[in-house]
Order: structure tokens, then sequence, then C-alpha cells
């Protein structure tokens, strides 16, 4: 063996990766031929030939995975959501999945209802044609005697509908293993990932209970009815039980039932107005399995109301629902997964809190910054004094000390929060039953000493306008206009500059991107304008007087203060942490954009 001779492959480093299954199948032939000892290699069918085959692709297929993952195995670099979202895994991380609509509501119950305490039972729906909005818990109100129509301020401003209706799972019998898991085996479903219940029929017990979802088994005591809830690589909610050390571990016989709550995705967004229209139909759901749930989870002893009594309420809404949120890609795993870690599923700093909110509440959430008391009055409150008002005169202010705040608000948190804009609305705060949703979740998990309360968004609109005589006149904001001089030499026409000069308005200042505080990025806009082709100069004009200023100018001001909050821009500018800058009239900017010829 020793003196057998040794032949050399001048291959390049790394040149491994660049052979298929034909490549290498003819290289081990070439190399066999050129020893001169083997034949078989080239006559097809032979065993040696099938050997080589069978090396040759399945060389191929590992060469395949190693092309697809050799980038995937660190955090950093992943790109693939397989496979970030197995290495967040030890970071006990759980990506977010798809979150469906919401919808605030109104409600009210006319003269048939009799005095006393109605509860409307979970997963009960509206349907709107082939449409629905759900409820996802047991919520109850009560109807005074002697009245005639009363809303029912109760749901109005504390409790959101969710679009889709619930769904049940097949039952699961447990085979009494240790951390047990449970996957809800339902493709091509949108599943709300924040609208998921788990009941357990305990043959021990007799009956069904609740388990509630925790961030991890590890913390809980051997007795805990509760279950991890992971998306995993697949698309799929795989449902994790305890062992009996952390965590009650089910017994054999154990009966699992899942209900979800199924979107209908984009479809489902409706506008202002359509809930009290003429095909809405509140509609109570029931299973012979849920009866059985609700009955043995009903420990409250509520009075539920029928499918009779839930239609004899009138519901409406004023704005339109909010545009779902996709399952959470590899970038926003990423960027989330060290967050939540460091935080270890509590509220503490204010990246805790900004983290925990756009992660849970993204299907109606923009933008949030989480203040502390001291900026709050050092701040937002100093806003308002800077600019000679009270800060009682703005409603938003003395709306959320009433509803929020305690009596010792030096312990307070505040959350300053922009809404994503609802479908066929222009909703600028958050509403009242959106800010419940916010507090109720991040009650368990913040610190004790600290009490959460709201501080609305300062809106700052901006347009064109030049500073005369050292004075900015906001009423005169009609008669500016923003003058494009094109090119005598260029052959494009007009109206396809202004085009142009439109789009890039409306993606600088797309409110789907608006995010608070940050910088008017004024040099950015002007060399966007300024690379248009055919453009040679921009100006703002006033059109009563013919006033020019030879570059972009800008008004920017307070709407709710318009004449003690005001300015002229001319360069880059700097927002406040709660303030928020958008165009004023931006769908309609093509009547404040000129296009001339140069002269």
């Amino acid at each position: 063996m020793a003196n057998e001779p040794t032949y050399e492959f001048p291959l390049q480093q790394g040149s491994y990766a660049a052979f298929d299954a034909i490549s290498l199948r003819n290289l081990i032939i070439q190399r066999l031929n050129d020893q001169g000892i083997l034949t078989d290699q080239n006559y097809i069918g032979s065993n040696l030939a099938s050997i080589i085959d069978i090396v040759s692709f399945s060389f191929n297929t590992l060469i395949y995975y190693l092309n697809k993952t050799s980038s995937e195995s660190t955090f950093t670099e992943a790109q693939l959501y397989e496979n970030i979202s197995k290495i967040v895994k030890l970071l006990d991380y759980k990506p977010i999945g798809y979150q469906t609509s919401t919808l605030a509501f109104k409600c009210s119950a006319d003269s048939t209802f009799q005095k006393g305490i109605y509860t409307i039972p979970k997963y009960s729906y509206i349907t709107i044609g082939n449409i629905s909005f759900s409820f996802n818990e047991d919520i109850s109100f009560n109807i005074p005697a002697d009245y005639t129509v009363q809303e029912l301020s109760d749901l109005t401003n504390k409790k959101l509908l969710y679009q889709g209706t619930f769904r049940e799972a097949p039952v699961h019998i447990a085979a009494g293993d240790a951390s047990e898991v449970v996957t809800v085996n339902v493709s091509n479903a949108q599943i709300d990932h924040f609208n998921l219940d788990v009941y357990v029929w305990e043959v021990s017990q007799g009956k069904w209970l609740q388990y509630s979802l925790v961030p991890n088994l590890y913390t809980e005591q051997s007795f805990s009815r509760s279950f991890e809830k992971r998306l995993n690589p697949n698309g799929l909610y795989e449902i994790t039980f305890g062992d009996g050390i952390n965590g009650r571990k089910l017994e054999t016989g154990d009966k699992v039932a899942i209900y979800f709550l199924q979107s209908s995705g984009d479809k489902g967004v409706i506008g202002p107005g359509i809930l009290g229209g003429s095909q809405t139909t509140p509609v109570v759901f029931s299973t012979t399995n849920f009866t059985a749930i609700q009955n043995d989870t009903n420990l409250e002893g509520f009075q539920y109301m029928n499918s009779s009594t839930f239609k004899a309420l009138k519901f409406n809404n004023i704005v339109g629902s909010t545009m779902p949120k996709d399952i959470e890609d590899a970038d926003s795993i990423r960027k989330n997964a060290p967050a939540t870690f460091k935080s270890q599923h509590r509220l503490v700093t204010q990246e805790d809190y900004e983290s925990f909110i756009r992660n849970n509440f993204a299907n109606f959430i923009s933008d949030v910054k989480v203040f502390t008391n001291w900026d709050y009055t050092g701040k937002y409150l100093k806003y308002f004094y800077d600019i000679n008002t009270n800060p009682g005169g703005f409603k938003q202010v003395l709306l959320n000390q009433v509803l929020y705040a305690d009596a010792c608000n030096f312990n307070n948190v505040y959350i300053c929060a922009i809404p994503k804009v609802s479908q066929g609305s222009t909703l600028k705060y958050l509403l009242p039953a959106q800010k419940e949703i916010i507090i109720s979740n991040a009650q368990p998990i913040k610190t004790l000493t600290s009490e959460i309360s709201f501080m609305d968004p300062i809106y700052k609109a901006i347009s064109f306008g030049i500073k005369t005589n050292n004075i900015v006149n906001i009423s005169d904001i009609d008669l500016y206009k923003l003058q494009v001089v094109k090119s005598a030499a260029n052959r494009r026409s007009p109206k396809s500059i202004q085009q142009e000069i439109i789009t890039i308005f409306k993606s600088f200042f797309n409110a789907a991107n608006a995010k608070l505080g940050g910088t008017f990025n004024y040099t950015s806009l002007m060399n966007q304008l300024l690379t248009v082709n055919g453009v040679t100069k921009i100006r703002t004009i006033r059109t009563d007087t013919n006033e020019i200023f030879d570059a972009m100018s800008f008004y920017v001001w307070n709407p709710v203060y318009p004449d003690l909050d005001k300015q002229s821009v001319v360069n880059n500018i700097t927002m406040k942490d709660f303030e928020l800058l958008y165009f004023d009239g931006l769908s309609i900017i093509d009547s404040k954009i000129v296009v001339i010829e140069e002269l």
C-alpha cells in the first residue's frame, strides 16, 4: 500500500461546489480510465456504473443543500425564514405570525332589553356579507332600568372586533408523553397569531379546563395548566405542554381542543359605516364540543346571550378596519429576537416597552415611542409652554390624564403611538379601545411600580410657503406653488415631468412610512427633484404677488395652534420625538406643482 502511487487532483479550492451529478460522474470515469485497472465504468448498466451514478447524484444533492445553507448557519447572515426560525429557537424567540385586521365599533341596545347584566359569549361574530368580525373573549355589560336607547360604552371604549371566524381544530387524544406537542395542521390558513385558545379535558377531573399561554414553560410549576406556542419553519403552530416538572404533563386519554381565528386577509378590510348595513348579522358561535367547554369553564356563572338577543344589539363603525400584518420575515426576526431575549418577557426599559408594543400590535400601530415621566414633563408639556399655551387646552392631554393617569404621576410610563391608517379614514390618534388592549396585555408583565399612560403625538403640517418680511402667514398657504423649470433642449413633456415630481413627493411623504421624530431631510428631497430628467431649477412662488424663492421653501406648523407654532423651513430640520410630520394636501399636490420651460 505504501508503494502505490498517489494521484494529484488539479482542482482549485472551493471548486467542488461547481460540480453537478454528470460532471462528477464523468470525472470519476476519467480517473478510473487513467488508472487502466477497471473497465466496467464505461458500460451503462454495469454494477460499477450504477455505483458511480449513486455516488454522483447523492453528491449533487448534498452540494445543493450546502449551497443553500452554508451562509445560513449564523444569526446575522441567515436570510431564509426556515433557517433563521430554527436558529432563534436557541434564544427562545418565537416568531410572530399573521395578525388579522381589527375594528373599533359602537354598540347600542334598545328598549327591548330588560334591566340586568348580559354577556356576549366568546367567539361570537358579526357577518357583513361574506366577511366576519369576531369577539375573542366573553364580554359583559349592564343594562339599567328606565332607558330608551343606550350606547354600551364598555364595549365601545374597551373592546375590539377581530376580522375572521374562530375554527375548531380536530380534538387531539393525548398519548401522555412528557412535553407533548400538538400541531395545528391547517395549511394555507391565515391564522391570527394572538387568537389561539387551548382547552384540555382532563381524565382525572372529568371536565374541560382552559390552559394559559406562557412565554416559557421553564418558569411554570409542575401543576400549572399552561402551554407554549411556536410558529414552526413550515408555517404551522406547535402547541407544547409541560413535562410534569415545568408545567402539567398531559395524561393518557386527555383531550386537547384548539380554537383559532382564521382571517380572510386583505379581503376582510372594510371602510367606515359598513358594520351597520342591511347585510350585518350577529351570530353566536356554537358547536357540540364548544358547548361542553363553555359549560365547564364558565366559573363566573355568566348568563350568556342567545342568538335572538345578540341580534337585537345594534353595531356600527365610524372608522374603517385596520390593515392586517403579514407573518414576521427574516429581517424582522433578526431585529426583534435580541431585544426580546434581553427583556426576558418583562417590561422594564423603554426599549422593552417599544419592542413589545411594536411586535404585538403591529396590525393597528404604525410607530411607537415610550417616555418616562421626566420626558413627559420636561419635553412634551414643555412644548406647550414654549409656544405660550396651556397643555390642558389640547383635548388629548386632558383625555389621557382623565382616562389613564393615576393620582401619582411620577411613576408613569407614557406611550406615544401613531395608528395605522384605517380603510377609508384618516385616524390620527389611537382609539380608547386600542389603548385598553395595550394596557391589558402589558399589565401582567410590566414592573409593579410603573403605571401605563398615554400621550398622543403632535402633528406638524408642511407645505410650500415663503417667509416674507420675517413673517410666516399660514392663512396664505394656498397661494404658494412649486415651480419646476424645464430645459428648453429637453423634449420631455411638462406633464411627464410633473407626474414624476408628484411621485417623488408622494413617496417621500407616504403616511405608511411615517415615523415619530427623526429628521426632515430637505437636502435629499431637493436632490431627488433636481435629478429628474429635464429639470434645471426648482423655485417656490407666490401666485398673487409673483414673489419667488430660488429653491424649495416650506411652512411647517401645528394645525391645532397655527398662530403659535409655525416656522419657515429651507433646510434640514429635526423633529421632536413626539412629533409627526405630514404634507398638507398631499392628495391634491398636482395643483401645487407648475412646470415651465426655460427661457
